[in-house]
Parts: structure tokens; sequence; C-alpha cells
């Protein structure tokens, strides 16, 4: 793992200690590391040149499929463009 420094609104800081003290994570550091891992699987779209199974993992449900090309094609339906894409 790296270590990596950061400037943070103190008001975050507050926030995420007192998620910490109560127990909703073991560390500051965990609590921002899930945070971080929670915030880039809903934006997908950040990473748009970079290997989908390293973003998300193989194992995408039908369901979390649909959301991912819903984020990365505007709402497009995943159906509809792979139709498109084969002539349909």
């Amino acid at each position: 793992m790296i270590t990596v420094t950061a400037r943070l609104p103190d008001e975050l800081v507050r926030r995420v200690d007192a998620a910490v003290k109560r127990g909703a994570f073991p560390s500051r550091s965990e609590a921002f590391r899930t945070i971080l891992e929670g915030y880039l699987v809903e934006h997908p779209e950040l990473f748009l040149d970079a290997d989908p199974d390293d973003l998300m993992g193989s194992d995408l449900s039908d369901r979390e499929l649909e959301k991912l090309g819903a984020k990365i094609f505007s709402g497009a339906k995943v159906a509809r463009l792979v139709g498109e894409g084969r002539g349909r």
C-alpha cells in the first residue's frame, strides 16, 4: 500500500472522525479508503481509458453492468447500444 498525503477541509475530517468514533470505520485511514473506493466505483466514467476488469472486476451482474453503462453512456440503455453496434 502507498501512503498519500492530502490537504482536506476541517469539516470533512471532523465528519470522518465522528464516523470513526461511532464505530462506522475502524480508523480514519480505513474511512477515507472506503469512501474513496466507493466514489471510484460510482464514477467509472473517470477512467474511460482503463480496462473495465481492472476497475470493477469481471463478476458484474446484469444490473451492475446496466448501471455502469448508464453512467458511461449518459443514461442510454446498454442493450440498445449493443444492438446499434450490431446493426439492429
